[in-house]
């Protein structure tokens, strides 16, 4: 009976070790953002002509390597945190500053922790899923270009805010073998930040409104 109670007992160890072993996803891939950014037309604390109207910005799209880790809480909802090796975007004059082309340069990193629910059974290869979440991005190492100096009148100083907003996501898993699934997802974030360009004593400001499509596709570890 001890006999049979000592195999029982480290087939159920064995059993929650397994189903234990499931419970954390690591993936990797590519993340595709196309920025949809808007931007009020610059203010600034100069003379008018200097920053003659209509004189904005756009952000340019980028791709990078995704990375996310993703913990499941049950048999339906996990914790999803996807982020990125940090892109570089090139931002373009718009209005009269188009003829500049890309006035500078910025990185930016934007982790995003999403709360998952899974469709279907949690035994089934493929499961869809919607997630809800909180996106912070930093913008970091942001260049003015020669253009973008010729266009301000001298080297200029740019800083951009962080952003706090709310995020959401759709997609999909396959798993194709034990321990490995495909994942893909299209997300969306609320992000906004303020800008300063500042020529000698000059300032120029606008707010960029960002309303990122984001397309991740990657092979997931579980463990």
């Amino acid at each position: 009976m001890n006999k049979f109670q000592s195999v029982a007992g480290a087939m159920l160890v064995l059993a929650c070790a397994s189903v234990a072993a499931q419970e954390n996803t690591l993936r990797v891939g590519l993340i595709n953002l196309d920025i949809h950014s808007k931007s009020a037309d610059l203010s600034s604390n100069g003379p008018a002509f200097l920053t003659p109207q209509p004189a904005g910005l756009n952000v340019g799209n980028a791709t990078t390597l995704l990375l996310a880790y993703t913990r499941k809480l049950n048999d339906h909802f996990d914790l999803d945190i996807v982020m990125g090796l940090p892109p570089k975007h090139n931002v373009y004059g718009r209005g009269n500053l188009e003829v500049y082309g890309v006035t500078a340069q910025v990185k930016q990193r934007a982790p995003t922790a999403f709360i998952n629910y899974n469709f279907f059974d949690p035994t089934s290869k493929f499961r869809p899923f919607v997630g809800l979440g909180l996106n912070y991005t930093q913008f970091f190492d942001a260049n003015s270009t020669t253009s973008g100096n010729l266009a301000t009148g001298g080297p200029t100083k740019i800083d951009l805010t962080s952003s706090w907003g709310a995020a959401a996501q759709v997609g999909f898993s396959y798993k194709f073998a034990d321990r490995w699934s495909f994942v893909a997802s299209l997300a969306t974030a609320q992000v906004k930040s303020d800008m300063t360009a500042t020529t000698g004593s000059i300032a120029r400001k606008t707010t960029i409104d960002f309303r990122p499509v984001v397309l991740t596709a990657g092979v997931g570890y579980s463990f």
